[in-house]
This record gives structure tokens, C-alpha cells and sequence, in this order.
């Protein structure tokens, strides 16, 4: 007879492995299995089997039983023991893998080492993607926060908070100490393929619970898209932060995203409403507005949910829509034929701005052709589309076309259509022009000074009688579109130097709107360059006051364009916590803005104290360090939500890249993730 002495510090662990046991040498004559737990204390039998050498197989479940039994003079020096390797027990993994990335655990043992120990194979199992912070009784109360708790067999230990426990029993023999065992015994090789088959099995039957959950998520996952986007309201579903987690596919078409999917993006890159992104980032947890979205009047609500928030889009009813003109609108948001902007969307409260917009919103009102005229980069197709949203045309569609892109040859066809064999390569059965498509609606047609005599000529046919003729064809058409034109060239010198109609320029200036330059409106500079960071997702970066005196000095060529490109490339490669005079690109990258020199801007610590954002990812880093757990970008960017701070994870990223680029924290890829230098430990500890 062969005998195994088990000796576990719990009674829970004890039976554990017990179990364990029976089950693999399940068939095996002549092995008894002798077990006690030092929670219980030890029989006689185990005593005597532990200090004496020739007594069979001892098998210690840790190294902590192992230097107790020492301790306490019951395991003989001599003894070779078999310290046990343990695993956790494969049978409830699927409820923490179904756990969602990023989740914060509470993994509870009962002793500092174990709780680690348990850490680690979790993540050596691949599951690194959950926040894990150590606790064990002579902790303090963990951080309310944490509504998972995690433990292997100690749920009595699971200290108040938690509102979810996920017991995965306690942790079982691996691989390599059940063959270590098995060898002793003499089974090893006579028994391999039933032990390792044995093995496989429970991994098998928790991959196969696996397969089932995640075939079920998809199942619920489609039926709620399905219901989703089966709703007659649109709903959009997103964090406090702005970033969209859901948008039906109404709502898509409502807000012409053109087949860009909104979810992981934020609100002001999808929603071009200044007001209605305002609306849904507002501070009151329940609201309702109206809103004007491609050419409709909406009420928008929105409510608490959960973490995050939900708003729903409908019809205002008040302004309610025949059943044609909905299935019109409809269609038009489908083909992505609809303005983009409104009056509330144009940025600006400077004399010239406010005029402009004053002009524009009673032009709106009437069905004059309209001549915009504005240097580039001024905002003339965002006048445009405000103009068709506010004009009684706005459930009609809206076709932009860039003149300067297109050939001669080309303009004509895009513009009138052509017919079946019309030219070489035409589309069989032929294709309707911009100008048809635009039906019932407007179409705004820039850079109009680049066009030839010829379509000049077509143009003012247009105007004057309303028809079109499709390039090869014979048919006239009837048309009703609103002509919105833009240059940035001087029509009336090109009419008088014969370059330009003279006849089609004073049909075009009906109506006509001129754009100011950004330096003529300086005052809109503050307010523009915030527009922009909120587009961004970096409202709360602040620009220095000395920037700000120089974008007011600078002629801006390139206008509102040309400010916005400056504010892009400043915020990629700023090194602090705001943009400031060092942010801006080096010399003659934008004429007349100046960088200071190299040595006004050392990198680095140099260039200030820790500023609010990196002491507290500094002190975060220390945090998690402390309580055993892994920092990342996503783990940062949550604190820092609890804490109050819109900082999202691309933010947190960058800041992570800066203060790496300055020695104070170390980034690696596996279970250590970021942390802290000893020297942003020591800048850290002097602050």
C-alpha cells in the first residue's frame, strides 16, 4: 500500500485537492490518501507520516505550509516533500472572462503572498486584461469603487462593498505537480495519455462554456442592434466623457456620418451642432432640447443611464413634416446629400461675423442665386449649407461640388449628366447630373471663377430658364434648384477682361454675401482655437495668453483653414500641459510665427514644475503600484473620470509618452505595464 499525506493550510483547500486527487488516480489499488489542514490541526497519523522519511509521499499545497510545519518542528528536515505548484481551478473561468476589459478586481486570499500568487496565474492564464488589486484580511476597507470581488474559495473573507463575488474555488494541483506526483507513484508512464487526457477534458469543457457565452453575446448582440435600429427615434448612446459607445443607423443617416461609424469617437467629431453637443455633455442628469438637424427640427432627450448616458432623436411635431417630404429627406440623408452645417454651427461674435451671419440668415428666407465671395479657408461652404439648412429648401437635398478639382470636360458631365454613348467610357444607360439630383433643393458650387466659356454658357441657361440638357442628349428637363456659388477671385475684373460672362457674374450676385478674412475678425481668434480643441477632445487645454497675443498679430493667409491646421499640429507635439509659445513649428513652417529658440524651450522637467494632469498620473502610478495591481492607459483614464477629470485614454497616452520622454515613468508590455522611475518617484516625493 502507498500512501499520500496531503497537509493544506485551509479546510477549503484541503478538500479541494483531495478532490483533485481522487479524481486522477481514480482505478489506482492500493494508494490511500491521508489529508488534515493546519485550520484543523493535525491527527496523529499525519504527524507520524510527516516525520518519517520511509512513510510514503508528502504533498504540501505552498511554501507556507511548508515553513509553518518547520516552524513548528512537525516536518522532518530530511523529508522530500513535494511543495505543491498550484493553478487556478479552470471550472468557473468563463465568468471572468466574460468580465469586460479594464474591469477593477478585488482578488481576495487569505495571506498578501497568496493573493498574489493567485494574481499572477490569472494573468499567466491571459487574463491581463483585468485590474487587479490584492486584498486579504489586516488590509485596509477597499476603495468602494470595486464592484467585483474575486476569490479562490475565501468568499467568507470578501470584505464589505462588492456587489458581485465570483468564487473560483480554490486553487488546484498543475500540470507539473500532478506529474511530479504521478512519477513518485510510479503511474507516469503507464498512465500519461489518461492523465493528460484527463487533464485536456476540463480545459475543453471551460473552452466549450467559453464558445456558448460568447455565441450567446453575439446572438443578444445582434438583437439588440437589431431593436436598436428598428426604433423610429434615433439613439445615440455615450460616456460622460463624449465618446460615443452607440448609434442607430437613423440617427447615422440624421447625421450624415457617411459611412464613418461613430462609436469610439467623440461627440463634436460626429455632431457638427455646437448647441446639441453642448446639450448632451450638459452637467443636469435629465434635458431635452430642440434641435435642427439636416434641414429637420428634432427634440432631443436625454437621460442617466448607468454609467453613461442616453439620448433619443424624434421629430418636432410642431414642425412636423409631410409623409413625402420625410420619405425625401430620408433619402437625401441616405446618399449623404444634405447640409452639414447650420446657422448655430458658424463661430464667431465679432461686428464683421455677426453681420455676415445677419445677411446670410435673410438671404436664407428668400430663392435668390447666391454669389458667396471669400478668401480660402474663410468658411464659405459652411455659409452655404447654413444657408440651404435655413431656407425653405431644407428638406430638399444639398450637392456640394469643388469646381478647381474637376477638368472642363468633366465639370460639364458631373454637372448636366450625359446620355448612353455618349462618349467613350460613359455609364451604359447613362447617368443624371448634380444639377438633377439636386432637385427640390440647392447646390453649391465653389471655386465658380475656374470654369470655362463653355460652361459658363450652360450655366447661364440654367439660371435664366430652369432646363438642363444631359451631355449627348436631345431631352430638355425641367429643374427647381437654388444656385450657390463661391469664388475668392474678383468676378467683376474678370467679366471686364472678358475672362468671366458679364451677363452670368450679375445673374450670380443676386444675392451676394461676402465672407470677412480671419483678420478682419481677430476678436473670433479665442473662440475659434477653443472650437477647435473641443472638436478635439482637448477642451481643457489652456493656451497661453502670450499665443494668444501672437495669433492676434499674425495676417493669417490661410484664414480660419489655416488657424485650425496650426491648432492640430500644436496639440501633437506640445510637451506640456498647455500650448504655448514652444508648441508653435519652426521657422517659415507658418509665415511670420516664430518659435522661440531651442534653448528658451528646453524639453524635459526643465520647462516647469509637474502641472495638475501629471502629478496625478504620477500619484495614480504610485497608487496602483502599491496595491500590487497594472497601470495602463485605460485604467488611468477611469480614475481619472472618478476623479473628476475628462481625461480620455488617447490623452492619457500622450501624457504617458511625455513624462516617458522625461525619465519619469517606465512603460513595458506584459504584467508590469507603466510605472514609476526612482526618479519620478523622487520628483513625485519632493512635490
Amino acid at each position: 500500500m502507498r500512501t499520500i499525506t496531503l497537509v493544506a493550510g485551509s479546510e477549503t483547500t484541503r478538500r479541494q485537492i483531495e478532490a483533485q486527487l481522487d479524481e486522477y488516480l481514480e482505478g489506482e489499488a492500493g494508494i490511500v490518501v491521508r489529508s488534515a489542514s493546519l485550520e484543523r490541526g493535525l491527527p496523529a497519523p499525519v504527524n507520524r507520516s510527516l516525520k518519517a522519511p520511509d512513510s510514503g509521499i508528502v504533498l504540501l499545497t505552498s511554501s507556507l505550509v511548508r515553513d509553518e510545519l518547520v516552524a513548528a518542528g512537525s516536518l522532518a528536515a530530511s523529508l522530500p516533500a513535494i511543495v505543491a505548484e498550484r493553478t487556478v481551478n479552470p471550472e468557473h473561468l468563463d465568468l471572468l472572462v466574460a468580465l469586460p476589459p479594464g474591469t477593477r478586481v478585488l482578488l481576495v486570499n487569505d495571506e498578501a503572498e497568496t493573493a498574489r500568487e493567485c494574481i499572477e496565474a490569472l494573468e499567466a492564464l491571459g487574463l491581463d486584461y483585468l485590474e487587479y488589486s490584492p486584498w486579504y484580511p489586516g488590509c485596509p476597507p477597499p476603495d468602494p469603487l470595486f464592484e467585483v470581488a474575486v476569490t479562490p474559495g475565501e468568499s467568507l473573507l470578501v470584505p464589505p462593498g462588492p456587489e458581485r463575488v465570483i468564487d473560483l474555488g480554490a486553487r488546484v494541483l498543475d500540470f507539473h505537480t500532478l506529474a511530479e506526483l504521478l512519477g513518485r507513484l510510479g503511474l507516469l508512464e503507464r498512465s500519461a495519455g489518461r492523465f493528460s487526457r484527463r487533464y485536456l477534458q476540463k480545459i475543453v469543457q471551460v473552452a466549450e462554456r467559453l464558445a456558448r457565452s460568447i455565441e450567446e453575446a453575439h446572438r443578444l448582440n445582434d438583437r439588440l442592434r437589431g431593436v436598436l435600429d428598428s426604433l423610429s427615434r434615433g439613439v445615440l448612446v455615450y460616456e460622460r466623457s463624449g465618446r460615443v459607445s452607440a448609434c442607430s443607423e437613423s440617427l447615422k443617416s440624421l447625421l450624415g456620418t457617411r459611412g464613418r461609424e461613430p462609436a469610439g469617437q467623440l461627440l463634436g467629431a460626429i455632431v457638427k451642432s455646437r448647441g446639441l453637443v453642448d446639450f448632451l455633455l450638459g452637467q443636469a442628469p435629465e434635458g431635452e432640447g430642440s434641435f435642427r438637424l439636416a434641414g429637420r427640427s428634432v427634440v432631443v432627450s436625454r437621460f442617466e443611464a448607468g454609467d453613461g448616458r442616453v439620448a433619443t432623436f424624434r421629430d418636432d411635431e410642431s414642425s412636423a413634416q409631410s409623409p413625402a417630404e420625410a420619405r425625401l429627406g430620408l433619402e437625401n440623408r441616405r446618399r449623404g446629400y444634405v447640409a452639414k452645417y447650420e446657422m448655430d454651427d458658424i463661430v464667431g461674435q465679432s461686428p464683421a461675423m455677426n453681420r455676415a451671419r445677419r445677411i446670410a440668415a435673410r438671404l436664407a428666407a428668400t430663392d435668390l442665386t447666391i454669389l458667396i465671395n471669400g478668401e480660402s479657408g474663410t468658411g464659405k461652404e459652411l455659409f452655404a449649407s447654413a444657408i440651404h439648412a435655413a431656407s425653405g429648401r431644407r428638406s430638399g437635398p444639398f450637392l456640394a461640388v469643388d469646381l478647381g478639382s474637376l477638368s472642363d470636360d468633366l465639370i460639364e458631365s458631373e454637372l448636366f449628366g450625359y446620355e448612353d454613348g455618349a462618349f467613350t467610357g460613359a455609364r451604359k444607360g447613362g447617368k443624371p447630373g448634380l444639377f438633377e439630383l439636386a432637385d427640390g433643393g440647392s447646390i453649391f458650387l465653389d471655386e465658380i471663377g475656374h470654369v470655362s466659356a463653355k460652361v459658363q454658357n450652360r450655366l447661364l441657361r440654367v439660371l435664366q430658364e430652369k432646363e438642363i440638357l444631359r451631355v449627348g442628349g436631345s431631352e430638355i428637363k425641367r429643374i427647381d434648384v437654388r444656385v450657390i456659388v463661391a469664388t475668392n477671385e474678383d468676378l467683376l475684373e474678370s467679366s471686364r477682361r472678358g475672362a468671366f460672362r458679364a451677363d452670368l457674374y450679375f445673374r450670380l450676385k443676386t444675392g451676394t454675401l461676402r465672407i470677412p478674412p480671419l483678420r478682419e475678425r481677430r476678436a473670433d481668434i479665442p473662440l475659434l482655437a477653443k472650437t477647435f480643441l473641443r472638436g478635439e477632445g482637448a477642451e481643457g487645454i489652456e493656451i497661453a495668453p502670450e499665443l494668444l497675443e501672437v495669433f492676434q498679430r499674425y495676417a493669417w493667409p490661410g484664414n480660419v483653414r489655416e488657424l485650425r491646421n496650426l491648432i492640430m499640429y500644436m496639440l501633437a507635439v506640445r510637451e506640456g500641459p498647455g500650448l504655448s509659445l514652444c508648441d508653435l513649428p519652426d521657422d517659415g513652417f507658418f509665415e511670420g510665427i516664430a518659435r522661440p529658440p531651442a534653448e528658451a524651450c528646453p524639453p524635459g522637467e526643465s520647462r516647469g514644475e509637474l502641472d495638475g494632469i501629471e502629478r496625478f498620473i504620477l500619484e495614480s502610478l504610485d497608487r496602483i503600484s502599491r496595491e500590487g495591481g497594472k497601470a495602463g492607459r485605460e485604467s488611468l483614464a477611469r480614475l481619472a473620470a472618478e476623479s473628476g477629470r475628462d481625461l480620455s485614454a488617447a490623452m492619457i497616452r500622450a501624457r504617458l509618452q511625455s513624462l516617458a520622454a522625461r525619465g519619469l515613468v517606465l512603460s513595458s508590455v506584459g504584467r508590469r505595464g507603466t510605472t514609476l522611475s526612482p526618479e519620478g518617484r523622487r520628483r513625485l516625493e519632493s512635490h
